[in-house]
């Protein structure tokens, strides 16, 4: 087939499609470090990004404190047991009010971020952790 190497089957998988809201930038953002804002209104229920995941075992995972550590999302594929996302997710701040939810999709190893309200301009986005926070938040 043209434009793969022989080496694959005549038929590739199919090719998933990652999503970015186009009003999502990354902000520093005071007391907190970065996290993302939405610099146009976004609409209740629009995705806000759809990022690709690395799945890890528990005896992969290293301290809430380790770096890339401190961004896992919980999942539930044994043999996993958390998963780092490759996105712009990854920088999302915890809020007790947030404005955003997320919803994994196991089969395509992927997190969808959407808006769970809208959102206004200039607004950071924030999730609800749902987890012990292993931080003092800001």
């Amino acid at each position: 087939m043209a434009g793969f190497p022989d080496r694959l089957s005549a038929s590739p998988p199919a090719l998933a499609a990652f999503p970015r809201h186009p009003a999502l930038r990354v902000a520093e953002l005071p007391g907190k470090g970065r996290g993302l804002v939405g610099v146009a209104p976004i609409s209740r229920g629009e995705t806000l990004e759809v990022a690709p995941v690395i799945p890890l075992r528990r005896d992969e995972l290293g301290a809430r404190t380790d770096g890339i550590f401190s961004y896992p999302f919980d999942w539930p594929e044994p043999p996993y047991a958390e998963a780092v996302a490759l996105g712009l997710i990854s920088l999302i701040n915890h809020s007790t009010a947030p404005n955003a939810d997320w919803q994994l999709d196991i089969p395509n190893r992927s997190i969808r971020l959407f808006a769970a309200r809208d959102i206004p301009a200039g607004e950071e986005i924030a999730i609800d952790y749902g987890i012990p926070l292993w931080f003092d938040p800001a």
